[in-house]
């Protein structure tokens, strides 16, 4: 089971990498605009921060998954650290722009979803993950049976999605101002009448209020 489990945090990272990957090659504009908005990086660091990133997760993705297919323990081991060391510092700066106060865009794929802790808290799991992935993949390649690779598969895409779609799910979006309801005018202290004409036709008029 330990082999299935590396195999399972493995996959997770490097499907999660790639993902990312995908999201920002999808929305080139969405992480260049959230790190403007967090007005923590300057624009000499902010312009090779936003094509530096999504270029390392998808290097790295593809490396980590032809790692995994083909068994190279080394190359496997060093992609999860590798992804480690970058949910830590994208943890880390994800916290120190809440912590300042600043808003805008977690940057992190194409919906305008807003950076939040839930956003912090996914990147130390997926951090966590890849360092638990690295340490076992040391011990050597994962080897497992067609139906565990299958439940491999299965699982690894469950929970990555899963992980993607958490700060989505826990976003609770500010509640709409109430709408204010008209307000009736008071009623007039004044009571309507009917008569009738001699011809049967009724009219009205009003008349003060009986004592």
């Amino acid at each position: 089971m330990t082999g299935f489990y590396g195999g399972l945090t493995a996959s997770v990272v490097i499907l999660t990498l790639l993902l990312g990957a995908g999201s920002h090659a999808a929305s080139p504009a969405a992480l260049g605009d959230a790190l403007w908005a967090h007005g923590v990086l300057g624009p000499r660091l902010r312009r090779p921060a936003a094509v530096v990133v999504p270029v390392a997760e998808g290097a790295l993705g593809v490396i980590g998954a032809a790692a995994l297919l083909t068994g190279h323990q080394r190359a496997l081991q060093a992609v999860l650290a590798a992804g480690a060391a970058l949910f830590g510092l994208f943890a880390g700066y994800t916290r120190h722009v809440l912590a300042l106060g600043h808003g805008g865009p977690c940057g992190c794929s194409g919906r305008d979803l807003p950076l939040s802790r839930w956003v912090t808290r996914r990147a130390v799991a997926l951090a966590v993950l890849a360092t638990a992935g690295a340490v076992v993949a040391g011990a050597g390649p994962v080897r497992l049976s067609t139906v565990e690779l299958v439940t491999l598969l299965l699982a690894a895409s469950a929970c990555t999605a899963l992980l993607w779609s958490l700060p989505a799910a826990m976003h609770e979006p500010a509640p709409a101002p109430a709408a204010r309801l008209p307000v009736r005018a008071p009623a007039h202290d004044r009571a309507e009448t009917v008569h009738r004409t001699a011809e049967g036709v009724p009219t009205r008029w009003t008349s003060p209020p009986a004592p």
